[in-house]
């Protein structure tokens, strides 16, 4: 790390830090919930030169997380930014990842990193987390890529446990099992055949709509975009408010402002 730069230390009670390597998708789903209520946020070129390696292992490294708290690697799809695998390599922090799993991720390249240490961290679920996306690819495909790539490392399938289709999810359990690949559901969350499905402390909020009253909106989440700006929320982020931004990762005297 730079001389100059000196650490950014994230306050204790934060404990998600999610890591935006990208915008870019490789997939195309009219129901992505990065880009709902007319957010214009995946595959956006507009929105400024996302970090290259280099500058992602110089800023992350810089970040002092509390005892146990990784930073998640997710997008867009992480593993379409071409310095993903030096970064693996190179960042200080345990790293859990969110993809989709495109075909430039194998066991041999996962076996050609220097370290594997990244991985190492003991948590009550995989740490690589692949996600189904009904339409946009196959189950049948993944189960078996995700079973030869639990050989070396931690990852599983996380899929949304849609009202409309329990028989395809059946399915994708029985699937799984029968390789011994790790499979968990993740709550639906919206509207489904004129009823909202999941829990809301503001129900009008989430569907984009605004609330006059004072509400309690601090979370325990830290968003850092493609381009390294930190957020204190995800709809500054998705919108890309730089007016915003609590900081940036390359700013030599950055710091986390805990004000809401």
């Amino acid at each position: 790390m730079p001389d100059q730069f000196k650490n950014i230390e994230i306050p204790y009670h934060y404990d998600y830090v999610g890591v935006y390597l990208t915008n870019r998708c490789f997939l195309s789903c009219d129901y992505c919930i990065t880009n709902h209520n007319d957010v214009n946020f995946i595959n956006n070129f507009s929105l400024g030169k996302e970090l290259n390696a280099y500058q992602w292992i110089v800023g992350l490294n810089r970040l002092k997380l509390g005892d146990g708290v990784p930073l998640t690697l997710q997008g867009g799809e992480p593993f379409l930014h071409p310095g993903i695998w030096k970064i693996l390599e190179s960042v200080k922090h345990p790293i859990d990842i969110l993809t989709a799993l495109p075909r430039n991720v194998s066991l041999k390249k996962f076996k050609s990193l220097s370290t594997l240490e990244w991985n190492k961290r003991s948590a009550p679920y995989p740490t690589i987390r692949v996600s189904y996306h009904k339409g946009q690819n196959d189950y049948r495909d993944l189960i078996p890529r995700i079973a030869e790539l639990q050989e070396v490392i931690s990852i599983g399938l996380y899929h949304i446990d849609h009202p409309g289709y329990p028989e395809e999810t059946e399915k994708i359990r029985i699937l799984a099992d029968r390789h011994k690949v790790e499979f968990r559901l993740k709550d639906y969350l919206g509207w489904y055949q004129g009823k909202m499905h999941g829990t809301y402390l503001y129900p009008d909020a989430v569907q984009g709509r605004v609330v006059e009253d004072e509400v309690l909106c601090k979370n325990t989440v830290v968003p850092i975009g493609p381009t390294g700006h930190l957020y204190r929320c995800h709809s500054d982020l998705y919108h890309q408010r730089l007016d915003c931004s609590i900081g940036h990762l390359l700013n030599p005297d950055a710091t986390f402002s805990d004000q809401y």
